[in-house]
């Protein structure tokens, strides 16, 4: 099996940014072409999702992987698991969601970038 400890670092890289509001980092992390599927059925493109963050809807207070599993497959990886997060609107209460998401990943400008995101709510 091909090497997936980049895909790994990449998704760490991911929350990390994801936390930090860090666009400039979240911009070279996610295709441009990216579909980020959210645990209520929203889906949104790059820029919706970065408008939603900058409207306050997603405010992230903790993302802890689980477990997970990451395969390589040429120019497209895939990553599932299991994930929690500490998530709410901006200035509201947050809580701790349980998400089985699934995440692929492909080859863009030398580096591995997000194309599709997809996350199912799951019983904590």
């Amino acid at each position: 099996m091909a090497d997936t400890s980049e895909v790994v670092e990449r998704e760490n890289a991911l929350y990390r940014a994801m936390l930090a509001f860090d666009y400039p980092a979240l911009d070279a992390l996610l295709s441009d072409r990216v579909s980020y599927v959210h645990s209520t059925g929203v889906v949104e493109s790059k820029d919706a999702y970065f408008a939603g963050l900058r409207a306050g809807l997603y405010e992230y207070g903790a993302i802890t992987r689980l477990n997970g599993e990451t395969q390589v497959f040429s120019e497209i990886a895939v990553t599932t698991g299991v994930i929690e997060m500490l998530v709410g609107e901006k200035g509201g209460p947050k809580g701790t969601i349980r998400l089985q998401h699934v995440l692929v990943w492909v080859q863009e400008l030398n580096s591995w970038r997000l194309l599709l995101r997809q996350a199912t709510r799951i019983p904590i």
